[in-house]
């Protein structure tokens, strides 16, 4: 007689059903946290992992430059990679003109530049023209570390350096950068007018650099050019090919 008021009992049955329930609850909690966290922790890792890429790339551009401005003959920078690829490539180029003391309008300078690229996600880290740059998917660029240009004293500087090879990799983990070369300097005395025209990806990025330089002009963000309408300057061009690899 107990065994058929047990067998017909619905107290079972009702513990079974609260306990499915909370099992579903639970899952369907654990679901959701995953499918919103997981974005929120990639997007984390991957800010960071741009962030030290940033000051990877500080250190590569004061140690390059040591070889640009003559410091040294060569450099080997080691870089950690977090998935993507790191390249000597592209195509920017430079060009300078002025005035000279008998107003005539010569170049200065007109040759490719390239760059040394990371590529992080989506965003691209970038040695050029002696600076650093951060590109980011909606293409604006901003300045991590000021190029070496220099203007006072009636004097103006302007490091120029053309980057060679075509090496590049891709993955995790440690890679190296080596350059060397060998800088000459281009002198150019009682000159007006000058003019940098800079065609590059990172075009926005060299646009906001001349903003905040005083005494140059704004340029256009397509295809930079920015002109220092100052007279009697003198002009050091600090011309270098690096010789460059990724390995």
């Amino acid at each position: 007689m107990n065994n058929i008021k047990f067998l017909s009992s619905e107290d079972a049955v009702s513990e079974v059903v609260d306990f499915v329930t909370i099992l579903g609850l639970l899952v369907l909690s654990i679901g959701l946290i995953g499918m919103a966290g997981y974005p929120i922790v990639k997007n984390a890792q991957e800010a960071n992992h741009i962030e030290n890429t940033k000051q990877s790339f500080i250190v590569l551009a004061n140690n390059v430059n040591k070889v640009a401005m003559g410091q040294a003959p060569s450099q080997n920078v080691e870089l950690k990679m977090y998935g993507g690829s790191l390249s000597v490539t592209g195509n920017s180029s430079i060009n300078i003109t002025a005035i000279n003391s008998t107003n005539q309008n010569v170049t200065l300078v007109d040759r490719q530049m390239r760059s040394i690229e990371s590529v992080v996600g989506e965003t691209i880290i970038a040695y050029e023209g002696t600076g650093v740059w951060a590109r980011y998917p909606n293409g604006n660029t901003i300045i991590v570390s000021k190029p070496l240009i220099s203007n006072q004293s009636k004097m103006l500087v302007i490091p120029v350096v053309a980057i060679g090879g075509t090496s590049s990799i891709g993955g995790s983990g440690m890679s190296r950068v080596t350059a060397k070369g060998i800088p000459n300097i281009d002198f150019y005395k009682n000159m007006r007018n000058i003019s940098v025209r800079i065609n590059s990806t990172y075009s926005n990025g060299w646009e906001n650099y001349f903003i905040n330089v005083k005494g140059w002009s704004p340029c256009d963000p397509d295809e930079c050019t920015a002109k220092l309408e100052m007279e009697n300057i003198d002009v050091y061009i600090i011309n270098i090919q690096l010789d460059t690899e990724v390995e």
